[in-house]
């Protein structure tokens, strides 16, 4: 099962795949491979992104951090 994460890890972890925030608007950002092409949606509610969003990212990347998920 998957638990929510920090905002910050969340979008460190992005960065460190190249990813970058394209545009934001409100809690919601849509972030981007830098060379383009897929997109993906991250909201930021009291600094934490919920457990489903934090799946939408397992499914697109595969080394997510071990910590992400409950033991």
């Amino acid at each position: 099962m998957t638990r929510p994460q920090k905002y910050r890890d969340v979008t460190r972890f992005l960065r460190s795949r190249g990813w970058e925030r394209t545009r934001q608007r409100g809690s919601h950002e849509t972030w981007s491979p830098a060379g383009g092409g897929t997109t993906f949606t991250l909201v930021q509610h009291r600094g934490q992104v919920s457990p489903g969003v934090v799946r939408q990212l397992q499914s697109v990347f595969d080394d997510t951090p071990s910590e992400w998920n409950r033991a």
